[in-house]
C-alpha cells in the first residue's frame, strides 16, 4: 500500500500527514463508499487541522459529514455502526508522540477497511475524478462521548451479569493515566459510575504531550503511583490499548487470560506473538486458542468469521465482543474482576524479540527467512519473523529454549 499501513494513515504532521492528504483521503473515501461519515479525533494538536480538511474532503467528494470533536477511537468505531453511518474515520495517530497524526477507517459495522477497500481508497486519491458531484453537508455532534459512556457502562453490567458477579466498584481506588489522550474523561466517568475513586495521573496533559511520558506506552509512573491504589491503568493517546498494574504490570496475554473469565465462547482469538503459556491454560479449561497475524484488524476478523467474542494481542489491543479494540471497556471489565475475586497471573514463557534492519529496504526472500526460522527453530520451541507494517526492520520473536541464540542465529543469518 502507497498510503496505508498496518492501522490506517499516519505519519508525522506536516510531512507524512499533511492537510492535503487529508482532503484527498476524505475525498476518496467518499467516491469510494458514499452515504455518510462520523469523524472524531484525539487531542493532538493538529487534530482540528487534519479534521477539517478531512471533512472538507469528505463533503467534496459528495459525502455528508458529521464531526464530533475529540472522541476515542472505539468510540467513533462503535457510533459509526450505532447511528447508521456508511463509514467513520478517527483522526489519531494511537500511540505515536505528538508529531505525528493519522487516519483510522472504519466501514457501517465499525470494522476496520478490509485492504480490498483501501487498495480502492488509495486509487481515489492519486486518481481523482473530475466528475461534478453535489456537495455533501457538515454538521456538528457533541453528543458522541455521552452515548458511548452509556453503551460501555451497559456492556460491562451485562457481561458482570453474564459471570454471576457485581458490576459495582464501591470502595476501589484506581489510577488512570490516560496518556494525555481522548479517553482520560471518558474512561474516569464510566469507572465513577461503577462506583470507583478514580485518581487521574497526566490528567491536564493534553495534546501537547499526549503519549510523552505516560499512558500505555510509558506506564511506569502509573505502575509507580498505583501503589497506593487498589488498581492501577493506562490508556494509549486514542484509547484503543490498555495496560493493567495490580502490584505489577501485567503482561498483555495475563490481560487477556483474565478477560477469558468471562463467558465469551469457547474460542479466544490471539496473533502468532502470544504467549503459549496462555494457550496451554486455555487448553486446560477445555477452550482453544486461535492465532492470527498480527493487528486487531486480522483478530476482529477472524472473531466475526467464528463468532468468537475475544480476542487481544499482546500490545494491549482486546476486543470483547464487538469491531476493534477497546481500552475503557476492557479497563472496566478487569476492574470488576479485580473487585469480585481478584485477577490472576500467568506464568509466561520467556520470549525474546529483536528489530533486524533492512539496510536496503528490502524484505529477504521467504527461502531465506524460512532458512533462518528452520535454524533457529533448532534452539527456541517457536520463532516467529515478520516485516513490520510500519518501519524498514525484520521483527523477530523466539520463545522458550534458548530463545537469545534463536534471535542470534536469526540476526546471523538475514542480515547479510
Amino acid at each position: 500500500m502507497k498510503y496505508f499501513g498496518t492501522d490506517g494513515i499516519r505519519g508525522i504532521y506536516g510531512e507524512g500527514m499533511t492537510e492535503d492528504l487529508a482532503y484527498r483521503a476524505g475525498r476518496a473515501l467518499a467516491i469510494a463508499i458514499g452515504g455518510r461519515a462520523f469523524v472524531g479525533r484525539d487531542t493532538r494538536s493538529s487534530g482540528p487541522a487534519v479534521e477539517n480538511a478531512l471533512a472538507a474532503g469528505i463533503a467534496a467528494g459528495g459525502a455528508d459529514v458529521c464531526t464530533a470533536g475529540v472522541l476515542t477511537t472505539p468510540a467513533v468505531s462503535r457510533l459509526t455502526a450505532a447511528r447508521g453511518y456508511s463509514f467513520g474515520v478517527a483522526v489519531s495517530a494511537s500511540h505515536n508522540p505528538p508529531e505525528y497524526n493519522g487516519l483510522k477507517v472504519f466501514t457501517s459495522d465499525g470494522r476496520k477497511l478490509s485492504a480490498g477497500l483501501e487498495s480502492a481508497v488509495e486509487y481515489y486519491m492519486d486518481n481523482v475524478s473530475y466528475a461534478v458531484l453535489p456537495r455533501g453537508a457538515r454538521t456538528e455532534w457533541r453528543g458522541g462521548e455521552d452515548e458511548y459512556v452509556g453503551y460501555v457502562l451497559d456492556e460491562v453490567r451485562s457481561l458482570a451479569s453474564s459471570a454471576g458477579r457485581t458490576s459495582d466498584l464501591q470502595g476501589m481506588r484506581i489510577m488512570l493515566d490516560g496518556g494525555g489522550g481522548a479517553g482520560t474523561r471518558a474512561a474516569e466517568r464510566v469507572l465513577v459510575s461503577l462506583g470507583a475513586e478514580v485518581r487521574t495521573l497526566c490528567g491536564e496533559c493534553r495534546g501537547e504531550c499526549i503519549n510523552v511520558r505516560c499512558g500505555a506506552l510509558h506506564p511506569e509512573a502509573m505502575c509507580e503511583a498505583a501503589k497506593v491504589c487498589d488498581l492501577g491503568m493506562a490508556l494509549d493517546g486514542d484509547a484503543d490499548r490498555l495496560v493493567l498494574c495490580d502490584g505489577r504490570r501485567l503482561a498483555g496475554d495475563e490481560v487477556l487470560y483474565n478477560l477469558a473469565r468471562y463467558p465469551v465462547g469457547d474460542t479466544v482469538v490471539g496473533t502468532v506473538l502470544t504467549n503459549s503459556a496462555l494457550e496451554r491454560r486455555l487448553r486446560d479449561g477445555g477452550r482453544r486458542l486461535l492465532r492470527t497475524d498480527v493487528g486487531d484488524r486480522n483478530i476482529s476478523d477472524v472473531m466475526r468469521s467464528l463468532g468468537a467474542g475475544l480476542g487481544g494481542e499482546p500490545s494491549g489491543h482486546f476486543i470483547i465482543g464487538g469491531a476493534t479494540g477497546d481500552g475503557i471497556l476492557s479497563a472496566a471489565a478487569a476492574a470488576v474482576l479485580k473487585a469480585t475475586e481478584g485477577l490472576y497471573t500467568l506464568a509466561l514463557d520467556r520470549q525474546v524479540t529483536a528489530d533486524i534492519p533492512l539496510s536496503d529496504g528490502g524484505v529477504p526472500d521467504r527461502s531465506r527467512t524460512a532458512d533462518a526460522e528452520r535454524e533457529a527453530g533448532r534452539l527456541a520451541e517457536r520463532v516467529v519473523i515478520r516485516p513490520s507494517g510500519t518501519e524498514p526492520v525484520l521483527r523477530v520473536m523466539a520463545e522458550g529454549g534458548d530463545a537469545e541464540g534463536a534471535v542470534r542465529v536469526v540476526r546471523e543469518m538475514l542480515s547479510r
